[in-house]
């Protein structure tokens, strides 16, 4: 295992996320958001978040060696920046359900990186 590229991996993926919550949930946000401009900013959006991703699941890969670990700690940074960004801007509480599924994803991340 190689944690250099996983580092770099996991904070890409993290900047990801949060690109993708401000892509899809900005409208629920701003009005700016709501607009053909919101609309086509997303649209936009979609070139580097898929090239961030092209490059964090090359490195992840060169880390990890195998591609379920990369996939894996994608699927927890989403986990746990979406409930975070979602409190931040929309108030939504993290009830004990979404508690308990942070938690789980902290714990992929985790055995990920064992």
């Amino acid at each position: 295992m190689k944690s250099h590229y996983i580092i770099l991996t996991i904070i890409i993926f993290f900047l990801n996320n949060v690109l993708i919550w401000y892509q899809l949930n900005g409208q629920l946000v701003w009005d700016f958001w709501k607009s053909w401009k919101g609309f086509a900013t997303s649209l936009l959006m979609g070139i580097p978040i898929t090239a961030l991703f092209w490059y964090s699941t090359k490195l992840g890969y060169q880390g990890f060696g195998n591609l379920w670990s990369v996939r894996l700690l994608g699927f927890a940074t989403s986990m746990i920046s979406f409930p975070i960004m979602t409190w931040l801007y929309l108030g939504e509480t993290i009830s004990l359900k979404t508690f308990l599924s942070l938690g789980l994803a902290v714990i992929i991340m985790l055995l990920q990186l064992i």
